[in-house]
């Protein structure tokens, strides 16, 4: 994955849980005022702790929109300057849809990446152009021919013809000794060579750890954003269920509040889990130089 993938989905975490606290705090809000005027307890007193405990929520929850705020005007700074604006940008909202199952397998793309990966044909053309210079190195070594030819006219006129004279000359020379310049060349050639060939076998032995993290990777998100969104829903339901019987007096609000973090918990989760699918996507694509879904499912994503 690149860096401004990576700017890109950071920007979008932290709209979504920018969005997730600021939501946070309303329900906080009524509660405070619910727990100062007419919370009562199963005797049919008032419960004052309630709404200092509130309170107390209240002003966590006001610190951490604070600081998602602060974080979010970075990354939206930090995006601008990637993508070459003098202003801030604004990443695309994340992908709600579920993430499609890949259109190859593991072995085709560890194939394929072998075969035609941007890194690997880059370095490829490095240990060429590193071979290619060696070659001219070593052929200082071999004598060199030279072939001249000349042609002469003399007279007194602007144009001479009264004599002509023409020659053809070969020449051979052998390097013996240029105090060593030659040798230092080839051997700085011959390094350059060694390592552009290490860093190409490094490179394609590397190849099939780096997709398999990739691929199974995206594997694993699928699931994880499958799960997550299993627990916001189960997350929802506890709330809800803990709010009704909060305003029954069968609780207390330490259970509520135990149940509002697990939601806010679960979003961020399954949040997560999303930039997660995505920037595991965009490391198989990059390893291989292409998109491996169409346009459409790239529009349907930024809807």
């Amino acid at each position: 994955m690149d860096v401004s993938t990576a700017s890109v989905g950071a920007n979008g975490i932290l709209k979504k849980l920018s969005a997730k606290m600021q939501m946070s705090l309303a329900p906080h809000l009524r509660r405070i005022r619910l727990a100062q005027g007419t919370v009562l307890h199963e005797a049919g007193e008032t419960i004052a702790t309630d709404s200092l405990q509130l309170l107390l929520e209240v002003n966590r929850a006001r610190l951490d929109v604070a600081r998602r705020d602060s974080a979010l005007a970075v990354s939206r700074l930090r995006l601008g300057w990637m993508v070459g604006e003098g202003a801030a940008g604004d990443a695309a909202p994340l992908d709600s849809a579920p993430p499609p199952e890949l259109p190859l397998s593991l072995e085709a793309a560890t194939t394929e990446l072998r075969e035609r990966g941007p890194e690997l044909v880059a370095v490829r053309a490095v240990e060429r152009q590193a071979d290619a210079a060696l070659g001219v190195e070593r052929s200082k070594y071999l004598p060199s021919v030279a072939l001249t030819a000349g042609w002469q006219a003399y007279d007194a006129t602007f144009f001479p013809s009264f004599l002509q004279r023409s020659a053809v000359g070969f020449t051979v020379t052998l390097p013996i000794w240029d105090a060593g310049r030659r040798e230092l060349d080839y051997a700085r050639a011959r390094g350059a060579s060694d390592v552009a060939r290490a860093q190409r076998e490094e490179r394609e032995r590397a190849s099939s750890e780096a997709m398999a993290q990739a691929w199974n990777g995206y594997r694993t998100a699928r699931v994880a954003l499958e799960l997550a969104q299993v627990g916001v829903q189960a997350s929802a339901e506890t709330y809800r269920v803990q709010g009704a019987r909060y305003r029954e007096g069968a609780t207390t609000i330490l259970d509520l509040l135990e149940a509002q973090v697990a939601l806010g918990e679960a979003e961020a989760t399954l949040v997560q889990a999303r930039f997660a699918a995505r920037s595991s996507l965009a490391q198989i694509e990059a390893l291989l130089g292409r998109r491996l879904f169409g346009d459409n499912h790239q529009a349907r994503a930024e809807r």
